[in-house]
């Protein structure tokens, strides 16, 4: 199993390429993630070179909301995605049929001792 634990800095793929989007944080299978737009709470696994999280997401913006939906507190979303060194490369996805889906990275960030 891959050592992911740490914190990491989150970019979504917008019309003009890479922006940032959040700060991760993930230890022991817990994934928390913030902005001062949203938040999302949720549990991650690594099988090899793959990564999912399940996880709500609840948002404080009313422009430009995620999956379309504005206002949104407690959204179930999935993320699945591949491990390639330091970053995790992959697509978000709200669930109940929800046709948006999301392309996400998260750069793992040096630790600070």
């Amino acid at each position: 199993m891959k050592d992911i634990e740490g914190v990491y800095k989150v970019e979504l793929l917008g019309p003009y390429g890479w922006e940032n989007f959040s700060t991760a944080f993930m230890h022991d299978g817990d994934f928390r993630s913030a902005s001062a737009d949203h938040f999302t709470a949720g549990h991650y696994e690594v099988d090899g070179e793959s990564f999912t999280m399940a996880g709500n997401l609840t948002q404080f913006v009313e422009h430009r909301p995620l999956f379309g939906e504005k206002g949104v507190k407690g959204l179930p979303i999935n993320f699945r995605g591949k491990i390639e060194k330091s970053t995790i490369d992959g697509e978000a996805k709200a669930e109940g049929g929800n046709k948006y889906s999301l392309r996400f990275r998260f750069n793992k960030l040096p630790v600070l001792n």
